[in-house]
């Protein structure tokens, strides 16, 4: 579920406001709920394996996966 909020523009949109504007969910970390640590540690695994493809796709390396839902 957080993963495909991740990946929908709403969540694209929020993930370049808080970890590339510095958009703050919280005044402070511990503030921050459950949902928005899930949200934000999901949003750098996002950011991670595209950037992980985006580097094997100049190599010319393909790379599938295989979701189940």
């Amino acid at each position: 579920m957080m993963d495909e909020f991740v990946r929908s523009p709403e969540g694209l949109e929020l993930a370049v406001l808080c970890l590339d504007c510095g958009y703050r969910l919280a005044d402070r970390p511990g503030d921050l709920t459950r949902d928005q640590i899930l949200f934000l540690t999901a949003a750098m695994a996002h950011r991670q394996r595209v950037a992980e493809a985006a580097r094997l796709a100049a190599e010319g390396i393909t790379r599938i996966e295989v979701v189940e839902d």
